[in-house]
């Protein structure tokens, strides 16, 4: 017969049989199909990376999206949980930027995310109104670039700037660099879902969640160890 996944969860490849061994029978879980993060083995683009609690310096309590990854190449990600104070056009304007004027003033009012050390004065968008010219789609419902068709968009009232997340800089590993500091504990990768990776790009909260520290809410959700 066909599978059948159990009401809330929409993971094919969990059974309904499966889904008690995975909770503890003492644990009340309220399963969420728009609010969910659990541990991955390895990295991939569309991954997230959650920092350990001990780690310290600019990582400290972030969470960053993988955007590209290559065991020959090395690894991109931002990091999405690190709001700046001031809007796009304020940051902009005062720092080095790549940013055109006319993006700075159609998103003038966007919330700006501290991307990561590496190319500081480069920015891009992390959105989920869907794929367009120059985006790329990094996992469901998530799309990194198109800032140029999106202020399109903006200027005939079909996307709203709060909608879009800009990050200014990245984190950038050599090859295998990554997979050395997970090893270490450094990072757990994860995969969520896109409220969660889009949380300061206009995505739905819930009155419970901690809508300043998403590092707090995706840990609590992946439960047990962490």
């Amino acid at each position: 017969p066909p599978f059948v996944p159990p009401p809330g969860c929409t993971d094919p490849f969990v059974s309904q049989a499966e889904i008690p061994a995975l909770i503890p029978a003492n644990q009340d879980v309220a399963l969420d199909q728009k609010r969910w993060a659990h541990s991955i083995p390895g990295v991939e683009p569309g991954c997230i990376l959650v920092a350990n609690e001990r780690l310290g310096g600019v990582f400290r309590h972030t969470v960053l999206l993988v955007v590209k990854h290559h065991e020959g190449t090395g690894t991109t990600a931002i990091v999405i949980n690190r709001p700046l104070n001031g809007n796009l056009i304020e940051i902009a304007s005062d720092t080095p930027s790549n940013l055109d004027l006319s993006l700075k003033l159609a998103f003038s009012n966007a919330t700006v995310t501290y991307g990561g050390p590496v190319m500081e004065e480069e920015y891009s968008i992390l959105h989920g109104y869907g794929e367009v010219e120059g985006s790329q789609k990094v996992s469901p419902g998530v799309f990194v670039g198109g800032s140029f068709e999106l202020m399109h968009e903006v200027r005939r009232d079909q996307f709203h700037p709060d909608e879009a997340l800009f990050v200014k800089g990245q984190a950038v590993w050599l090859a295998g660099q990554l997979s050395l500091e997970i090893a270490k504990g450094v990072w757990y990768p994860a995969s969520a879902s896109s409220d969660f990776i889009l949380r300061y790009a206009g995505a739905n909260t819930r009155r419970d969640d901690y809508w300043e520290d998403l590092w707090i809410d995706i840990l609590s959700c992946m439960g047990g160890k962490y």
